[in-house]
């Protein structure tokens, strides 16, 4: 079927979206200008290597996108799409756009809120970007041609992608070679000599980290099996033979990168896949009594291969290493520094200087007091009642900024963990004994307060999916403060406590930052508002249900129903693995379009039915 006015030219540009963008690595040079704060290093330049020009790709080809359909609006009067089944998509697209450009506005970080920064580089502008790829995505595709040329476009690129990741997976990594490392260094002036973070055998691909190779997978892997047909010509048995390959490479990447969740994305499409499938089960079981068996062997070689892998992610959900902690926060107030214990239990501890000496006083929530003695053969103080004979206090000079501070370290052998406090007062020296502020000496060496940090749940489960505990615990209290309005795009860093410094040490994280709260649907609850995120959520619900009511009853398919399958599956897993992943420009815009075609191939698939029922 053809239409009158083929987009041939934005068919492609809808390619280069979904097949070029991941695969763009580059070295980028930027300020971060974040060594203002205490939580930050002191370095003030970074590099990026995998999202930066990523984003910049994206930003030149939806600029050619609107390019182009503003002059086909000027220019081609017929085989515009229908307007009516726009607009409920339109709504919830343009809530999100409106509701992330107000939180972009009214940021405290209008800067990382509009152009993006530090490891996330997902701006106002990229956002945009991604609202406007699945308009023009779903706007521009009306044929058959167009949705031919996307679908082996992306074919084409997937198969670039999963070579890279396929080769990363058995050793052999293009970025560690003198080729890989001339493409990273293309971009800068000064040449640098790189050190990977990831071992060998670990798949990345281009995508920045294994767990977006996940979310990749996920989203790609059911779209790329929609292409394998039965057909017979030499065209469609060479499209199909790619997929099969492409699609076993996608798996080789998956397991390459330890993703458990992106299994369990894939895992969610399959399933959705089966219940799209109850129908034909009816009527033809035995291709799915086959099928089944062969997914079973699979499952079950695949586990049996990568035993280990499977173990190390179940352990993370359901057997998370305990939490290794004394103290569970501090907070500094009123002259007093307030420890609460990991069973709950509250110790507030004041200490002054005397005639040059230390003087402490320990009491509980209670009133009852508490003695310390000096240790001379460990040189710390100890406390003589056995509940808190697991904190012991050496006394010393601090310093930070060139000055020097009286202070104390905090000690938790039973842990190896230590928090070193430094003590402030204006009338220290003059008084002799005076109220004492308590600032906790950062990674950086610098002096920050100690305030309470509101947490929510994991209280006991910390190192949850790999820490993730620690992570919601500290986001979840933030949802109600960004409801209506978010903290701006990129700026989670900001928004997240980066200054728990207790907490941090305590899983791990000390002297590292939490940039992502390794959940998609938080990220836009926090960043640009929790009814952005409503509209997020419906602008997929909608299509969900669309798609769902069109597929579930048939028996029999065609081959662009089939790819319209294939991407509701691979959109549906893509939204699955964001319940512990994040949005990221590596993955993002991929998903975005797909969107925007798949509504694009509901449409024709629609036209095509009418069509069908008006010629009986």
């Amino acid at each position: 079927m053809k239409t009158k006015n083929q987009n041939i030219i934005g068919a492609v540009l809808v390619v280069l979206i979904v097949s070029l963008v991941p695969l763009v690595v580059s070295a980028f040079k930027y300020e971060t200008g974040m060594a203002e704060y205490a939580w930050f290093s002191g370095s003030t330049v970074r590099y990026d290597f995998f999202l930066f020009w990523k984003g910049q790709l994206l930003l030149l080809l939806c600029a050619l996108m609107a390019f182009y359909a503003a002059l086909k609006c000027l220019l081609v009067k017929e085989g515009m799409p229908d307007s009516k089944l726009e607009k409920k998509y339109i709504i919830p697209l343009a809530l999100y756009a409106v509701l992330a450009f107000e939180s972009t506005i009214f940021s405290k970080h209008t800067d990382a809120a509009v152009r993006g920064g530090y490891e996330q580089w997902e701006g106002m502008l990229i956002l945009g970007a991604y609202v406007a790829v699945l308009f023009f995505s779903y706007w521009i595709l009306q044929g058959a041609v167009e949705l031919r040329i996307v679908a082996y476009g992306l074919l084409a690129g997937v198969f670039v992608m999963t070579l890279i990741g396929g080769m990363q997976a058995f050793g052999y990594d293009f970025f560690r070679t003198d080729a890989g490392k001339a493409v990273m260094n293309l971009m800068l002036d000064n040449k640098l000599d790189f050190t990977f973070n990831f071992e060998k055998g670990r798949v990345y691909a281009t995508l920045y980290n294994p767990n977006y190779v996940g979310s990749y997978v996920a989203l790609l892997l059911p779209v790329i099996l929609s292409l394998v047909s039965g057909k017979r010509k030499t065209s469609a048995v060479f499209v199909s033979v790619v997929s099969v390959i492409t699609s076993a490479l996608l798996l080789v990447m998956l397991f390459g990168s330890q993703s458990l969740t992106g299994c369990i994305g894939v895992a969610a499409s399959l399933v959705l896949f089966l219940i799209l499938m109850i129908p034909n089960m009816k009527k033809k079981p035995l291709p799915f009594v086959i099928g089944g068996v062969v997914c079973a062997v699979v499952c079950v070689f695949t586990v049996f291969c990568y035993q280990p892998l499977f173990e190390y992610g179940i352990n993370k959900m359901f057997h998370p290493a305990p939490n290794n902690q004394v103290i569970r926060s501090m907070e500094g107030k009123d002259g007093t520094l307030k420890m609460t214990m990991d069973n709950g239990d509250v110790l507030n501890l004041k200490v002054n200087i005397a005639e040059g000496e230390y003087r402490y006083e320990a009491t509980d929530e209670k009133g009852n007091s508490y003695n310390l003695y000096e240790d001379e053969t460990a040189e710390r103080m100890k406390f003589s009642d056995k509940k808190y004979q697991t904190i012991e206090i050496e006394e010393k000079k601090i310093e930070s900024k060139n000055q020097t501070y009286n202070g104390f370290i905090i000690y938790t052998p039973s842990t190896g963990r230590s928090y070193t406090i430094a003590m402030q007062g204006e009338k220290y020296e003059e008084a002799g004994v005076n109220q004492t502020e308590y600032r906790i000496v950062t990674p950086f060496y610098k002096l920050d307060e100690l305030r309470h940090i509101e947490t929510f749940g994991f209280e006991d489960n910390l190192h949850f999916g790999s820490r993730r505990g620690f992570i919601w615990s500290r986001t979840l209290p933030l949802v109600k403060k960004y409801i209506l309005q978010g903290s701006g795009p990129n700026t989670f860093i900001y928004a997240f406590p980066n200054d728990d410094y207790v907490g941090m040490v305590n899983v791990g994280y000390g002297g590292s930052l939490v940039t992502k709260p390794h959940n998609m649907f938080l990220q836009i609850a926090i960043q640009t508002g929790g009814i952005s995120l409503l509209a997020f959520l419906a602008i997929f619900v909608i299509y969900f249900v669309e798609s769902f009511c069109m597929y579930f009853r048939k028996t029999a398919y065609r081959s662009s129903e089939i790819f319209g399958i294939g991407i509701l599956l691979g959109t549906f897993g893509y939204l699955v693995t964001g319940l512990a992943n994040d949005s990221t420009v590596c993955v993002a815009p991929v998903y975005w379009c797909l969107l925007g075609v798949g509504m694009a191939v509901n449409r024709y698939n629609r036209n095509r039915e009418e069509k069908k029922e008006a010629n009986k």
